[in-house]
């Protein structure tokens, strides 16, 4: 419900789904990952750190390990802490089955942390499969805040993703 209700741009009531989901099972990875995703992009960014950490830890193997990390990449970079978002967003791509977006995590993140070379890897790592991607593509994935999508805006100019 939690994940349905952020599709719907409900935040508020996302994060109370979410809390209620993980209050009844705190094993819950998936769960724990959710409020992770969630609060990366517009709520509390260092709540986001603390769920991606116990998603990783209840499930250290999982197959959406990419994503966990790639929340906290996020999280950090929201947080102005653009080099530890580098150094996840990097952690996020290297996992299997890491898709386009989380190669889109690391370019955005590695060009915050002024690490554009890399960057601009992975930008060119991202049109090999997504020939036009830009950064409305990108913030079209998420549901930032005005201060979340004008940090990762910046971060695209940076490297021609804009």
């Amino acid at each position: 419900m939690g994940r349905a209700l952020w599709l719907r741009g409900e935040q508020d009531n996302s994060l109370i789904e979410l809390a209620k989901a993980v209050d009844l099972s705190p094993n819950f990875a998936l769960g724990h990952y959710a409020l992770s995703f969630v609060h990366s992009q517009s709520g509390d960014p260092q709540s986001a750190i603390g769920s991606s950490d116990h998603s990783r830890h209840l499930s250290p193997f999982d197959p959406l390990l990419f994503g966990m990390m790639g929340a906290r990449a996020m999280a950090h970079a929201r947080l102005g802490e653009y080099n530890e978002a580098a150094e996840w967003a990097l952690k996020a791509a290297a996992r299997p089955n890491a898709h386009v977006i989380i190669l889109a995590i690391a370019a955005h993140c590695l060009a915050l942390a002024g690490r554009r070379h890399e960057a601009r890897n992975f930008a060119a790592a991202i049109r090999t499969t997504w020939p036009d991607y830009r950064a409305n593509d990108f913030i079209a994935t998420f549901r930032f805040d005005r201060d979340g999508e004008a940090l990762f805006r910046s971060g695209a100019k940076l490297i021609g993703l804009n």
